[in-house]
């Protein structure tokens, strides 16, 4: 046995611990480093690589949760690869139910323990476990092993492979409450719910046991409500146990966009006086409803005209794992951008992201994966039902889910009609307070699966998809529709790529019929389906890139979709201005009542910091209601750079905001400028280049550069990017250059340089950079002809004598591993073309590796306040999972709130008193802890 195999059996083991659970459940994390090989060949069950005395000296390591694809290795591999890792299990644990528990395997598995097959999974986005309680050696050494399989691909997104979700093992009593379903039934003009909870309690003992229990319902406001229970569960059965109760009066809050308002449901299992088992959902009260007479969605007894996005739950950093960062971030963005209903995409989404949704007030349909001429689209075939009842049961209980989706886009199978009856009625059998729905492509056409659906959910692209929706309409006068997708093709990924937003959405507007839409799509996405069109494989059809950097598309989406039709700043002087809000139009898309939202100005300086402003609270703004005005005044000073306007909606996000600039931009700096050929074997006139690579500034709002051989002539066109490229130019020609920063007071200009044109090839051009635990990510345009791809890195800036090389024909992304956490490096990075022809390096960029690291403390830009209220605002920290606000007014003791978000700048404080100005100070929460605090 080789050292590294000894060392790492050690980290598992100690990675390997013990957590008590407040439920009567001992919980043992399975998340660490797995040992790890792929089997190219399919041998490996054949071998017995399930077996416990396998030889597994020269496996490697795959982190568990991961996907192999984000390691430039295995970033292509598509079949069978092998997880295995040893564990011991508690002496105290036998006598227990003890469970094997996988929240997601992509796309097929199996799983062995100690040898013995378990059992297998083929959904690579449902939890699934098995009952081990007979298989373990407890308080000796045990093998567990996962055979996963990302073979099978559905559509144009990316089949990331591995164990991509958390792994547990959870010990407790044998009888346990499998799932509840909360059923609450809104009465809105009484105001009161009647909650009614189906609670399956699961016996896997051998004897009948009598169980007494309780149902306790809480909320935020005080609300304890305890419903007792007592129950009989057969040996080796299950026992369906149902407690009501009324909310009215104080207790009664409903869920909205707005006001996502959310109870706890805990029941509790009892054996004498001792809890033996306990499970918490969340539920919220609100009533869905389609009036197909009126062509109104309803929520809450109001009509809803939203807008949304299709997300694809990946990244090129984290693959389809899904870190709670990139869950909250996603989320974020979109409610930021105004959306409110989405179908999200065509892949269940972890717990994490519907507990986030229900807390955002997003309202989505829960779908599962059948997509195209799928023969799963048939009743007969039992994996789709399968697949439903699972979403039902593990979904059921999130407000944010509205409807349960059977299929998307498999409207030409043959056999679908039937599969999509049988499947929708089988919704409505079994669930009476969600729609059932089927997405369809071809709906303009007669005889469509889109007639069984409870709403008209429709697919189509293009410039016409106004008067398709007509067409369908005519074919299906009775459906409300909803544009699940919508779309103009494939943008680009450069940042510069904008859509025409507005020209869609107006050939959507003001359409009774047509309640709203969702975007393909928020976000890029790796994929190299027929058609892409990035040679990165980022499939480039998102507002924002795979690194969530926003385009020109954002903005122009942004605009269209904000709940108000404009925000103006009129007559601006030197102190004062007047501030326009003109609401949206009835039928308007979007279109929804607008309460507790706020406007906060700031005066601000080139840093950002707030010099002055204040807060407007705005009166109940519906759909159709004049023009709102509100004066505006601020005190003279030099060092006010812009005035900032911002709409906040009552979860402080920022749906809309306004710029102007009263001082020029700061002055660009160039990093990096090369004159390079742009053809590959090619030396033909005018076809040399400039690349120019330059440091992006605050409150700069385009960049463009000047140029020209003997002055500056010539000018590109403005760039939102850091770089610019200059085609068409002459080779072995001087070219002189500036940057120009630009903003609405004017422009600032870098000093002038020169370049000469040669023959060389450009380096890659570098997007983005990420550190990660013990490594990097490095993010990079790709163009056809690229070979392969290097990075040199070292710790000393500027020396690449003794710098390490990493190379991979890896398009788009690289990633560089074994480095250490909090150390930082320098990198540089070159391509190689098909003929062996090396590009220049790139500009140097520092990195610091961030595993197991606490994050810096946010900036804090600044506070506003009335007399009972403060905005307080600072930077958001990447990858943050929350923030924790500490305040005080005077000498009072401090007071401390959690901000439930991951991409924020605002955070409301209520209930102030006095004439002091409160003392902020902010701190930053991720996986790693909480930062320090940084004073206002």
């Amino acid at each position: 046995m080789t050292k590294y195999y000894i060392y790492t059996l050690l980290c598992l083991q100690l990675a390997f611990s013990v957590q008590a659970q407040t439920a009567g459940e001992d919980t043992l994390s399975l998340n660490s480093a797995w040992h790890f090989k792929t089997d190219p060949n399919n041998t490996g069950e054949n071998k017995g690589w399930y077996q416990p005395a396998l030889e597994i000296a020269g496996w490697e390591t795959m982190q568990v949760p991961g996907n192999w694809d984000t390691h430039n290795e295995y970033a292509h591999y598509a079949g069978k690869a092998w997880y295995r890792r040893p564990l011991t299990v508690p002496a105290g644990w036998k006598g227990k139910l003890v469970r094997l528990q996988f929240e997601a395997v992509f796309h097929n598995s199996k799983v062995w323990l100690n040898g013995k097959l378990l059992g297998e999974s083929h959904s690579g986005f449902l939890p699934f476990e098995f009952d081990v309680s007979a298989a373990l050696n407890y308080g000796g050494t045990n093998t567990v092993v996962v055979c996963a399989d990302n073979s099978y691909r559905r559509g144009a997104i990316w089949n990331w492979g591995g164990i991509r979700r958390p792994v547990f093992l959870v010990a407790g009593n044998a009888v346990i409450t499998e799932r509840q379903w909360i059923a609450p039934v809104v009465n809105l003009k009484n105001k009161t719910a009647n909650v009614t909870v189906k609670v399956l309690l699961k016996n896997t003992g051998t004897t009948a046991e009598n169980m007494r229990g309780e149902v306790v319902l809480t909320s935020p406001d005080g609300l304890r409500r305890v419903l007792p229970f007592t129950a009989a569960v057969p040996a080796s059965n299950t026992k369906e146990v149902l407690v009501t109760a009324t909310l009215a009066g104080k207790d009664f809050h409903l869920w909205g966009v707005d006001a996502p308002y959310l109870y706890h449901c805990t029941v509790s299992l009892y054996s004498g006086q001792n809890k033996v088992h306990e499970l918490t959902n969340r539920f919220g009260l609100r009533k869905i409803e389609l009036n197909n007479a009126t062509y109104t969605f309803l929520l809450n007894g109001e009509p809803l005209r939203p807008m949304g996005f299709n997300l694809v739950p990946d990244d090129r950093t984290t693959g389809n794992t899904l870190p709670l960062w990139r869950i909250k971030e996603d989320i974020d963005l979109m409610k930021e951008l105004g959306a409110n209903m989405a179908r999200l995409s065509h892949l269940p989404l972890p717990p994490e992201a519907m507990d986030y949704l229900d807390e955002k007030g997003m309202l989505i349909f829960d779908e599962i994966s059948l997509w195209g001429l799928d023969p799963l689209a048939d009743k007969q075939q039992p994996l789709p039902r399968k697949w439903l009842q699972q979403l039902m049961d593990r979904d059921y209980n999130h407000p944010c889910v509205i409807g349960w989706c059977v299929g998307n886009e498999i409207s030409q199978y043959p056999t679908v009609l039937e599969y999509v009856k049988d499947a929708i009625d089988y919704v409505h059998r079994t669930d009476s307070l969600h729609l059932g729905v089927v997405v369809s492509h071809m709906s303009d056409r007669e005889n469509d699966p889109i007639q069984y659906g409870d709403l008209g959910l429709i697919n189509k692209y293009g410039s016409s998809i106004g008067m398709l929706a007509d067409r369908i309409h005519e074919l299906y006068p009775s459906k409300i529709l909803f544009y699940t997708e919508y779309g103009y093709g494939q943008l680009g990924e450069t940042l510069d790529t904008d859509a025409p937003a507005k020209a869609m959405l107006d050939s959507l507007r003001f359409k009774p019929y047509l309640i709203g839409g969702s975007l393909w799509t928020f976000n890029d996405y790796r994929s190299n389906y027929a058609g892409t069109k990035e040679h990165s494989e980022n499939r480039s059809w998102g507002i924002v890139d795979v690194y969530r950097q926003k385009k020109r598309a954002y903005y122009s989406f942004r605009k269209e979709y904000a709940p108000v039709r404009e925000m103006q700043l009129r007559e601006a002087r030197t102190t004062s201005a007047t501030l326009v809000i003109t609401p949206r139009k009835k039928l308007d898309l979007p279109a929804y009542t607008l309460r507790n939202y706020l406007v906060a100005w700031k005066a601000i300086d080139t840093a950002q910091k707030i010099l002055d402003g204040g807060i407007v609270s705005l009166p109940v703004i519906q759909p159709g209601d004049a023009a709102l005005s509100f004066p505006l005044q601020w005190t003279p000073n030099p060092a006010i750079a812009a005035l900032h306007i911002e709409l906040l909606s009552p979860l402080q996000y920022s749906v809309y905001d306004t710029l102007v600039n009263l001082q020029k931009p700061a002055a660009p700096t160039v990093v990096y400028a090369t004159g390079v050929r742009t053809e590959m074997n090619n030396l033909t006139p005018h076809t040399g280049s400039i690349r120019i690579v330059f440091t992006k500034n605050p409150l700069t709002k385009w960049y463009k550069v000047r140029y020209g051989k003997g002055n500056l002539t010539q000018e590109t066109a403005p760039t939102i990017n850091h770089f610019a490229d200059i085609p068409h130019l002459d080779f072995y020609e001087t070219y002189q250059y500036q940057v120009v920063a630009m903003n609405d007071a004017g422009e600032t200009r870098s000093p002038v340089q020169t370049v000469k044109i040669g023959y060389g090839v450009a380096p890659p051009l570098i997007y983005y950079t990420e550190p990660a635990d013990s490594g990097f990510f490095v993010g990079y345009a790709s163009n056809a002809d690229d070979y392969l791809y290097r990075i040199q890195y070292t710790t000393i800036k500027g020396d690449y004598s003794n710098a390490r090389t990493l190379q991979s024909q890896t398009k788009g992304v690289l990633w560089v591993p074994g480095l250490e956490n909090g150390k930082i490096y320098y990198f540089r990075m070159q391509l190689m073309k098909h003929n062996a022809y090396m590009s220049e390096w790139s500009e140097e960029i520092s990195i610091t590796p961030d595993g197991g690291l606490l994050p810096k403390a946010p900036v804090v830009r600044g506070l506003l306040r009335n007399s009972t209220q403060a905005l307080v605002f600072f930077t958001p920290v990447k990858k943050a999972t929350g923030y924790i606000i500490q305040y005080r007014q005077g000498s009072r003791a401090w007071k401390e709130m959690h901000v439930n978000k991951g991409t924020t700048g605002v955070v409301l404080l209520s209930g102030l008193n006095g004439a002091d100005a409160p003392e902020c100070r902010v701190a930053v929460e991720s996986s790693a802890g909480r930062s320090a605090f940084n004073l206002q």
